[in-house]
């Protein structure tokens, strides 16, 4: 994989990503789209220096990336990657999976796994608590494009459009809220990780990244989602996997 530098680069092999999905009409796609958006809203947010410290922000979010890019580029060519990781690429092969599903499977991999990691190896060891600010504030940031991503949404799943409707907007405190919770859990993560030792580190990614695959395995059957209800819910979205993606990163721009 290409050295990265700044996130500008992240952004161009996202993009990579997106455009491979968009050619093989892969689900792939859907998670890599709404990634970019909140990829470039950040980078925005260091741009008009939104945090304490936009530098060490910088470093954060290419260590971040780096983890998403790396086991996709790991997966694509046959290698180990992360049993998170796995899933969701696995996943996209999976036809009656519903798009929110694709999307949440990539956000649990990313959020719950990858970001406490690299969040801890940024830092010096047991020294993690004065990113805690910008850590948070990363969650304002993402929460402002929200509703672009669930204007894309209303586009290509029909529900999610009669949601929005009936709840006027309101209903973006759901999305707000699983990224916040999801975030708070991934700092959990972060905090135990500055503090093991470098012999240790493998050992507490690799139970992290145990609870985050049963996790995955929930959003690929959560319980209330019957199989009836879900081949009901998939009528109401859009067939086409390269239009779909196309509209979801119609947006990448804002």
């Amino acid at each position: 994989m290409k050295t990265i530098q700044t996130i500008e680069e992240v952004l161009t092999q996202i993009d990579e990503i997106i455009s491979w999905s968009r050619q093989n009409e892969s689900p792939v796609g859907y998670f890599a789209s709404t990634y970019r958006i909140m990829t470039a809203q950040v980078l925005k947010g260091i741009q008009t220096k939104k945090f304490e410290d936009n530098s060490r922000m910088t470093i954060l979010d290419i260590a971040f990336a780096k983890r998403y890019l790396e086991a996709w580029n790991s997966y694509r060519n046959g290698k180990r990657c992360s049993h998170a990781w796995r899933i969701a690429f696995e996943a996209a092969k999976n036809q009656n999976l519903l798009i929110l599903q694709h999307i949440f499977l990539g956000m649990n991999a990313h959020i719950n796994l990858d970001l406490g990691i690299a969040a801890a190896s940024i830092m010096p060891y047991r020294s993690i608590n004065p990113l805690k600010n910008d850590f948070n504030r990363i969650n304002e940031v993402i929460a402002s494009i929200n509703q672009n991503v669930q204007d894309s949404l209303n586009r290509i799943i029909y529900p999610v459009h009669l949601i929005d409707q009936v709840a006027d907007g309101k209903d973006n405190a759901v999305l707000d809220f699983c990224i916040s919770k999801a975030r708070q859990t991934s700092w959990t993560t972060a905090v135990i990780s500055s503090n093991t030792p470098k012999f240790l580190q493998d050992s507490v990614t690799a139970v992290v990244d145990y609870a985050t695959a049963q996790v995955a395995t929930q959003i690929l059957n959560p319980k209330l989602l019957t199989p009836a209800l879900s081949k009901a819910l998939k009528k109401y979205e859009s067939s086409d996997v390269k239009k779909n993606i196309e509209i979801l990163s119609s947006t990448k721009n804002i």
